[in-house]
């Protein structure tokens, strides 16, 4: 897969989202070898991992050991390179297995949390499902992964504004802002998502018929979330500008 364009995030605002939690955040690249990319994890009840640089090189191979310790050479764009990369860098344990008859991986548990009868560990590109395994799907510049526990073909939330770019968290200005919270079908349909429970920080609204809420912004960093019965939640970082933490974009 190659990756639809992103938009090009301007050098201060991957500024401010670079001084967002560098541990949390993970750290941009410069080098023109990787693409940044994006990886986040939502467990089968709270965010495992708010979404957080991780950089891919943008062409070639790499070998990956299974669980069992089972050599395998990937792609290193793929998915499962960014798992190897992110988890790694991040502290989060991943169990998984090689299947040479299928070609294909099997994540059995993400943070030592197990699949459970029909869910366990899935993932989303951009908010969209892939039929493939994760070493067959490679990621471009921007792209955004998120790792979920749930059924393959569930439907999954996103935050689609207050908008980030590239960069793994968003930058808003002091005042009100909208969050829009959309929801996304295995189909690739995305509709407004009516009804979601947002938090920010602590701050509690629910979305109305057109999927958004509004919010004040509060200084320095706060966690955005979304949640609604039957869907995949989604998380992300907002920074008000004009916070320490926040350099203005």
């Amino acid at each position: 897969m190659t990756s639809r364009p992103m938009l090009a995030a301007t050098a201060g605002t991957l500024a401010a989202i670079a001084a967002m939690a560098p541990a949390a955040l993970g750290q941009a690249s410069s080098d023109p070898r990787f693409n940044n990319t994006v990886m986040s994890v939502e467990g089968p009840t709270a965010n495992v991992l708010p979404p957080a640089w991780v950089a891919v090189r943008t062409t070639g191979t790499r070998v990956v050991r299974d669980s069992s310790r089972t050599r395998v050479r990937i792609s290193a764009r793929s998915v499962l390179s960014q798992l190897a990369t992110g988890s790694r860098a991040n502290g989060i344990p991943v169990a998984w297995t090689w299947f040479a008859d299928f070609g294909a991986p099997y994540v059995r548990t993400i943070n030592r949390i197990a699949p459970r009868g029909a869910k366990g560990w899935n993932y989303r590109v951009n908010s969209l499902y892939w039929p493939k395994g994760s070493n067959l799907v490679n990621l471009g510049r921007g792209d955004r992964v998120t790792w979920y526990w749930g059924a393959e073909k569930d439907t999954v939330l996103e935050i689609a504004s207050p908008a980030t770019d590239i960069a793994p968290g968003a930058v808003v200005l002091p005042g009100t802002f909208t969050v829009q919270v959309n929801e996304v079908t295995w189909k690739r349909v995305r509709t407004a998502s009516a009804g979601a429970t947002v938090t920010y920080g602590a701050a509690t609204a629910t979305t109305g018929a057109d999927g958004t809420a509004t919010f004040t912004a509060t200084p320095g960093i706060a966690t955005l979330r979304a949640t609604k019965a039957s869907r995949i939640a989604a998380t992300k970082r907002v920074c008000t500008v004009g916070a320490p933490e926040c350099p203005t974009p």
